[in-house]
């Protein structure tokens, strides 16, 4: 960014030629270089510094699309690209930024598609960067990165979430993007009306494309994530920590907290336990749905759905467990969702008739 500043306030002329041959690689290296700076920073939606990054990328774009569209009649200059870089630079680490913190909540196989889509803009913002000389892209795209981080903020900042949240997130997306179309229209130097009403159709589109994706429960539940879920034999609460007992898992599934396999004696009860992270202040219930997989129509019954509330606030999750005593030989899985069903997380276990052997850990 540093260099893309310094391109930008001198002329061409000031540039070392050493240093012009490297010009064209400069976006690119600076977009991987921040895919991988937020991979290792971004991790909780409701800390200070993951919101003032990702509202200084929209900022940042944001005044970049005005100089861009004010100098929109002047012949191509070295600046106009220069802009042109600061704008994929910032699509680019909004992109990768959201699609990390969105990637915490949920399961993979049920926020594939949008979580597809933030990918498929990440990849796009590369490959297409040429495509931003358009108002009307350039302009869909930050609606969408606003549109997707104010999903994210919303609940946080009301300490709820549900329906009515996302229509709240929604609307104040569509209003920020309505009062800021009004602004790109008073620096144009040319008509605007147009290029104004293209976008508000595609950002009304947007905008249903997205209530769609919320209400089939393919957008993650953010803020909320799963830090921990396993299967146990026993789990009794002792004060502030709860005592477990389980099967460990093989030594090559380091990322199991427990063992896929779960050995099940005659009349004993098995436990679901999970650590669901939320931001400070927001209480919401979550649910415990067991399953089981019906080998003859191919299909997961659900044996049972338990309900209870969590708060957030606690670094690590709150904790909380299930049981049932149902479990009999089988594939099973514990499913953590929202009141509303959107997945959080969820383990897959084979029961089956044995002695397990167990260990102890505290929880």
């Amino acid at each position: 960014m540093l260099v893309l500043a310094y391109v930008y306030m001198f002329p061409a002329s000031y540039i070392p030629t050493q240093f012009k041959s490297y010009l064209p690689f400069v976006p690119t290296a600076a977009l991987v270089f921040g895919f991988f700076f937020d991979l290792l920073t971004l991790n909780q939606p409701d800390a200070l510094f993951e919101n003032i990054v990702i509202i200084g990328y929209l900022l940042l774009s944001a005044i970049t699309m005005l100089l861009l569209q004010a100098r929109k009649n002047t012949e191509s200059t070295n600046k106009r690209l220069v802009l042109l870089s600061i704008l994929q630079f910032s699509f680019g680490n909004l992109a990768s930024g959201l699609m990390i913190l969105y990637a915490h909540s949920g399961t993979f196989a049920g926020s594939a598609i949008f979580i597809g889509m933030l990918a498929l803009l990440l990849l796009s913002n590369e490959l297409f960067r040429k495509r931003y000389a358009r108002t009307h892209v350039r302009v869909t795209i930050w609606f969408v990165l606003l549109l997707t981080y104010s999903g994210l903020i919303v609940p946080i900042l009301l300490n709820r979430i549900g329906a009515m949240v996302f229509v709240a997130s929604a609307l104040l997306a569509l209003m920020i993007t309505y009062a800021y179309i009004q602004l790109l229209s008073y620096v144009t130097q040319e008509s605007f009306e147009r290029a104004r009403r293209n976008i508000i159709i595609t950002v009304v589109a947007i905008t249903l494309l997205f209530s769609g994706l919320y209400f089939s429960n393919l957008i993650p539940p953010v803020p909320l994530s799963l830090k921990h879920i396993g299967i146990y034999h026993s789990v009794v609460r002792t004060g502030n920590s709860y005592a477990a007992t389980y099967e460990a898992p093989r030594w090559f599934e380091f990322w199991k907290d427990t063992s896929a396999s779960f050995n099940n004696e005659s009349d004993s009860t098995t436990f679901c336990f999970t650590s669901v992270y939320a931001p400070t202040k927001l209480a919401t219930d979550i649910r415990h749905r067991w399953e089981k997989y019906d080998e003859i129509t191919e299909t997961w019954a659900t044996i049972a759905r338990i309900p209870f509330p969590i708060t957030g606030g606690r670094k690590d999750g709150f904790r909380g467990y299930t049981q049932t005593s149902q479990v009999d030989d089988g594939t099973w899985r514990c499913s953590v969702e929202t009141a509303r069903g959107a997945l959080i997380g969820r383990t897959v276990f084979e029961a089956q008739s044995g002695t397990p052997t167990l260990r102890s850990q505290e929880l």
